[in-house]
């Protein structure tokens, strides 16, 4: 039976190296582990993912020809349209116009929180249409709560309640495997966010802007915080601690396997607690 782990937080969160860690322990264990990081060329999710008809696929590679080999080798076929993780296109030759011209293919563009589900119920799907006889265990990290609840609140403004109906339509694909969501909570979010902002600092800021920068226009311009009055960074800072109180809250009433784990500042401590309550 596949094993299927979500590790998830707030930016901060450690995610990114607990999966990988994670990952390494279980292969340790002598389990057959996969590991998706956020922005791969994912099965089951759609961040920095550019999904292009064959024809504006052909356009890209038109309007950017010295990155043609670059781009097919970062792009798969689902369905009728193509895959393209966009970010993982060789840095050292990607250029700005590239990168903003692939965002409005995102999957983030779609007005309908309705077909934003769809999209993903089919990956899930084909997925496990594809791996049925796999006896594997795969980490996923941020992609079961962060990626969605963002965007279920900034973009589609809905209520806990629409967003736990949302996920009540998305656990039931996920039946039939061994699933557990490890969350780990943030104690300390002002300082995380703090340390964050310091450490993805951009190198240019006349090519692209601050990490903390686009979440601040993001967050600003959204119906959600605009209701909640969410300006400059401490209207960012309280829209993560609302966020991660919603994240919870949701995740509570989910039935799912899932266990929260408290983060104060000891990364090796969270490590520690995820090992001792790994399914």
């Amino acid at each position: 039976m596949r094993k299927i782990y979500f590790i998830e937080g707030l930016p901060g969160s450690g995610k990114t190296t607990m999966a990988r860690r994670l990952s390494e322990y279980l292969r340790f264990l002598g389990e057959d582990v996969v590991f998706y990081n956020e922005g791969d060329l994912h099965p089951v999710d759609l961040a920095w993912i550019a999904i292009l008809r064959e024809e504006e696929l052909l356009d890209l590679i038109k309007r950017y020809p010295s990155l043609e080999k670059p781009i097919k080798a970062n792009i798969r076929r689902f369905k009728d349209k193509y895959h393209l993780a966009y970010t993982l296109v060789d840095i050292d030759i990607l250029t700005k116009d590239f990168y903003d011209y692939c965002l409005q293919y995102e999957i983030y563009q779609i007005e309908d929180e309705v077909l934003f589900l769809e999209e993903h119920l089919n990956l899930w799907k084909a997925f496990f249409e594809e791996t049925k006889d796999y006896d594997k265990t795969y980490v996923f990290e941020c992609i079961f709560l962060q990626n969605h609840i963002n965007e279920l609140l900034l973009k589609y403004d809905l209520s806990i309640d629409d967003i736990v109906e949302y996920y009540e339509r998305f656990q039931e694909v996920l039946k039939g495997n061994k699933v557990q969501v490890i969350y780990i909570k943030q104690l300390d979010i002002e300082n995380t966010l703090k340390r964050i902002t310091e450490e993805r600092r951009t190198n240019d800021k006349t090519l692209y802007k601050d990490w903390i920068d686009h979440v601040i226009e993001y967050v600003e311009s959204s119906t959600f915080g605009k209701t909640k009055n969410y300006y400059g960074y401490q209207g960012t800072l309280e829209y993560f601690k609302d966020r991660q109180a919603i994240e919870l809250k949701v995740l509570d009433q989910l039935k799912i396997n899932k266990t929260v784990i408290n983060l104060e500042n000891d990364y090796q401590e969270v490590f520690s607690e995820i090992v001792k309550k790994i399914i």
